[in-house]
């Protein structure tokens, strides 16, 4: 009986230890990374709002200080230090929370609209939190 009774408490013990085992390997496998994005080399905002058309349609990632933010988070001015460039995150379905002020990473394609240069934005990361 004894015997019996330690085979099945072993046998719990081995379970227990693999779930385990397999709840590290899962978090690890599926942790977030809160690395951003490479940024577009040689690419400033001023560059883009002085020549709209040559950054049409490309695919970048700028980094600088939301400038101003819209109130539900869908929109903001990201200001590099050459200038600010409106990006769009509406048109992706996502919004970010208030970040004014705050450094980010934004992922996103140049469109020219009535000649003005707007990033519509795929993703936006700010220190480890990233959006979407």
């Amino acid at each position: 009986m004894q015997k019996k009774a330690c085979q099945i408490l072993s046998g719990k013990i081995i379970l227990m230890a693999g779930l385990l085992l397999l709840a590290a390997f899962i978090s690890g496998c599926t942790a977030p990374s809160s690395s951003a994005p490479s940024l577009s080399p040689g690419v400033t905002n001023g560059a883009i709002i002085k020549d709209p058309a040559s950054y049409a349609g490309k695919d970048l990632v700028l980094k600088g200080k939301i400038a101003i933010e819209c109130g539900s988070g869908c929109w903001f001015l990201l200001d590099d230090g050459t200038g600010q460039l409106y990006v769009d995150l509406a048109e992706n379905n996502f919004a970010i929370p208030q970040l004014q002020g705050s450094t980010v990473v934004v992922k996103g394609v140049i469109r020219v609209e009535n000649g003005d240069p707007k990033f519509f934005a795929t993703n936006v990361t700010a220190g480890d939190r990233s959006w979407p």
